[in-house]
Order: structure tokens, then C-alpha cells, then sequence
């Protein structure tokens, strides 16, 4: 038996004044780890302002909220596993008039997996 997790990252809203060919900020699923799924959080901040990344629930409840002013921002974030649900993370930064927010939708299924063997007797 197995159970596979399907995690979607998809950018909610763009609010950007920076290049778009070039990414500013992104959020990767890294898997899961001691009952948590784990994403990683990278933020362009050349200009050194201060941020805020919020993590809101699918009903929109904020289940963290915290200020950085890193000019490279990386860092991993371990949320609970859900049966399926949704999360938000948003990066504001309100001096250089940027908000990016990403959507990330899960699943879980149970797979269960048989396995058969047959071994003839004489």
C-alpha cells in the first residue's frame, strides 16, 4: 500500500515591476517529510527592502506571517499534511510596489499495490 501526494504550484497573481523573463520570486514542492510537505521559498531582493511572506489555508485564515529584508531569500517552509486542500503563498515587498502570490492545490490518494507470487510445487 502507498499513498501519492499531488502537489500543484500554480502563480496566483503577478504584480511585478521587475523583468518578467527573469524570475523574482518562485515556491518548489520538495516532497514530504515526517508527516509535513515541504516547499522551498526563493525571493530576489536586490534592492534589500524589507517583505513579508504570508501563508494562508484554503479558507483563507493566515497560518504564518513573517518579515525578512534577505537580498537572497531562500528558505524552506514544512507545512501539515492534508487529506486535500489548498495553501497560498503570498510575497509582498510594498517599496518596490511587488506582490506575487502562488496557489498550491494537494491531493492525496491511497494507491494500493498487490503484489502476486507464484511458485509451483512439485
Amino acid at each position: 500500500m502507498a499513498i501519492a501526494i499531488t502537489v500543484i504550484v500554480v502563480p496566483a497573481v503577478a504584480n511585478t515591476s521587475a523583468d518578467p523573463v527573469e524570475k523574482v520570486a518562485e515556491v518548489k514542492y520538495l516532497g514530504a517529510e515526517n508527516q509535513s510537505l515541504v516547499f522551498n521559498v526563493k525571493y530576489k531582493n536586490t534592492k534589500a527592502s524589507r517583505f513579508i511572506i504570508t501563508i494562508k489555508d484554503g479558507e483563507g485564515v493566515t497560518i504564518f506571517q513573517n518579515v525578512y529584508a534577505d537580498t537572497h531569500f531562500d528558505k524552506k517552509f514544512a507545512l501539515p499534511k492534508q487529506e486535500a486542500g489548498k495553501v497560498v503563498f503570498i510575497i509582498s515587498d510594498r517599496k518596490n510596489n511587488y506582490s506575487e502570490s502562488f496557489e498550491i492545490s494537494t491531493q492525496t490518494r491511497l494507491i494500493e499495490d498487490l503484489v502476486v507470487d507464484v511458485k509451483r510445487l512439485n
